[in-house]
């Protein structure tokens, strides 16, 4: 079975190999179509330039002067020869300044492809390593992945004619020369496959382990990691995991390298002592023994007959690239056709606004887990209202947000907006409900008005409603005193006079989104976690007052900010233990009871908890 496998493993599927390098060319084709007409052009007077140069200009000059024909035709066609060689070094100077102006265009659009298919799929994707080990195959220099399709093809190209017409030229000075001219392209049809196999194998593998170095490597030089590095013995453990990823790259190389070094030396023996010394053995004989081949001829056979074997070898590695292209184009292929679990219906309607918001019987569980996460959650609320979802931690209330915005979808039970399974609107317009800040909040490395209003390209009114919310959120004033106000870069990684802010300071810019959106329902993971009590209680006075009229839905560890919500969820091990007011759950006496006398005690005490 082993064997079988192993030899499915190394035959080549030729019909997938050429649509997966057609699929890849058409990227080009749609990015920048004349850069394909441009490299195909190259190829077909590099190949005429390269016969005429390296292949024919001997011949024809040292047979013409044995053969006594006048100097003056000699001049002339050599001539003519030389323009066309000058215009060549012209055409390939401009094409290579063409290519670096025009293959950005071509990067950008494969990229920006596969980006908005990354923002299509599901949360779970991204949770999930192998999908994500398959996301980052896919987008690991997919344009050069491109490039190097139509280069290939631009190759068959100049082989076709460079070959062809030197081949012919040989055939017709004595067949049996290309004998050996095809010895190299027998063997490359014989061991080049099961190289290009052992090269990807061996790719992938280093993929994979480059992975978990490239983390290391970051955990260093990275803010986040900075003070445990410091302060704790982290640096050891992150250096032995650095330690044990060159060990196994070593251990990668000892697999597959002594493979891929005698797959090399084999053809380095074949060109050079079979294809090169035999040539030139037969040549000199039939020159200087037999007196049957001109000296021109011979010149031609042992100057160009590496060159010619070379280049019908280069048909088979040209063959056998477009294979090993398609091993990697595999991937993008995959992630760009995976359809995702909850996809964009662009037929689906709308939302117009929101009267009510119902989950009924929500249950939920992650994929690869039998315990369920959240049990038979039943929750309605009107337009406006505001529910404080509370429990300890692992209780669920992170997971009931993912649902609630449809990062996942429930196993049991359903969503429902204006009695409407929310699975029935179109995805983009339901998410554009939610005015989310999530308890694991992120800053992107742009200014911070950018990350105020989630987007570019900022009007006079953009900036004034960022400035407004960064006012309610009590950051204003850290973020006036920076050197380029709103306008200063978050963090220093690309801008020497970007801002670094505390994680009070962070959390407040990420609340300030809030403030500056325009969305009918409010979610609040967590919102205030690195704030005091009374910043805190502040925070949610500012919000509350700012999100009048609004849906508002928020989880906070701290009970205080409970006593603002309409009703009180209390879960525990995934299902609601407890509901009701504030004041109707502390006189039911149960567990938030117990939870707001034990935090109220320690708040007494000078300890949070």
């Amino acid at each position: 079975m082993a064997k079988k496998d192993k030899k499915q493993k190394n035959k080549i599927n030729w019909k997938r190999t050429w649509r997966n390098n057609f699929y890849m060319l058409k990227f080009i084709a749609k990015a920048a179509p004349d850069i394909i007409f441009v490299a195909f052009l190259s190829g077909i007077l590099s190949a005429v330039n390269n016969f005429l140069v390296n292949t024919y200009l001997y011949k024809y000059a040292l047979n013409a002067l044995q053969e006594g024909k006048p100097v003056s035709e000699i001049l002339v066609t050599l001539g003519i020869m030389l323009a066309f060689s000058l215009f060549c070094i012209v055409f390939f100077k401009v094409e290579n300044y063409y290519f670096n102006v025009r293959s950005p265009k071509v990067e950008l659009y494969i990229q920006s492809t596969l980006y908005k298919k990354a923002a299509q799929l599901e949360l779970s994707c991204f949770e999930n390593a192998e999908f994500y080990d398959k996301y980052v195959k896919a987008t690991n220099n997919a344009s050069g992945r491109a490039f190097q399709v139509m280069w290939s093809l631009a190759d068959f190209i100049y082989v076709a004619i460079n070959v062809g017409a030197a081949a012919t030229m040989i055939i017709t000075i004595s067949p049996l020369f290309m004998i050996f001219a095809f010895l190299p392209l027998i063997c490359t049809s014989i061991i080049g496959k099961r190289r290009n196999r052992t090269r990807y194998d061996y790719n992938m593998k280093n993929n994979e382990v480059n992975r978990q170095k490239n983390y290391v490597n970051r955990s260093f030089y990275l803010k986040d990691y900075s003070k445990e590095m410091r302060l704790t013995d982290m640096w050891r453990v992150m250096y032995k995991r650095m330690h044990d990823s060159v060990s196994e790259l070593k251990e990668i190389a000892k697999k597959y390298g002594p493979k891929i070094m005698l797959y090399r030396y084999t053809y380095t023996v074949i060109f050079d002592f079979v294809v090169y010394m035999g040539a030139i053995i037969v040549a000199a004989f039939k020159t200087l023994v037999r007196k049957n081949m001109l000296l021109g001829d011979c010149f031609v056979v042992i100057n160009s007959i590496t060159g010619i074997a070379g280049e019908i070898n280069y048909v088979g590695n040209a063959i056998l690239r477009l294979d090993e292209n398609s091993l990697y184009i595999d991937n993008i292929r995959e992630f760009l056709e995976y359809e995702p679990k909850i996809p964009e219906d662009e037929n689906a309607p709308t939302v117009a606004a929101v009267d009510e918001l119902e989950i009924k019987g929500l249950s939920f569980n992650y994929e690869g887990k039998e315990e369920r996460v959240l049990e038979d959650i039943n929750i309605k609320l009107k337009a406006g209202e505001r529910i404080a979802i509370v429990g300890h931690n692992g209780a669920g209330k992170s997971t009931f947000i993912k649902l609630l915005q449809r990062f996942y979808d429930p196993i049991e039970g359903e969503i429902l907006i204006n009695g409407r399974n929310i699975k029935e609107y179109r995805l983009s317009s339901y998410r554009s409900l939610f005015g989310t800040v999530f308890q694991d909040y992120t800053l992107f490395a742009t200014t911070v008005a950018e990350n105020v209003m989630l987007k570019g390209n900022l009007t006079d009114e953009d900036r004034a409603k960022a400035e407004e919310a960064l006012k309610k959120s009590g950051v204003w004033e850290k973020v006036q005193s920076l050197p380029r106000g709103m306008d200063t870069v978050v963090t220093k990684e690309f801008d020497d006079e970007g801002a670094v802010f505390s994680g009070g300071e962070a959390q407040k810019i990420s609340i300030a989104k809030i403030f500056a959106g325009e969305h009918e329902i409010v979610i609040l993971d967590e919102p205030t976690s690195a704030l005091d009590p009374i910043a805190e209680q502040k925070m949610y006075s500012n919000m509350f007052e700012a999100c009048e009229g609004k849906t508002v839905i928020f989880i906070s560890h701290r009970l205080s900010s409970a006593t603002m919500a309409d009703r009180v969820y209390l879960l525990d091990k995934g299902r609601i233990a407890e509901q009701g007011t504030h004041r109707e759950l502390l006189a039911l006496g149960g567990k938030y009871a117990d939870m707001w006398e034990k935090q109220a005690t320690a708040y007494l005490d000078g300890n949070e908890i």
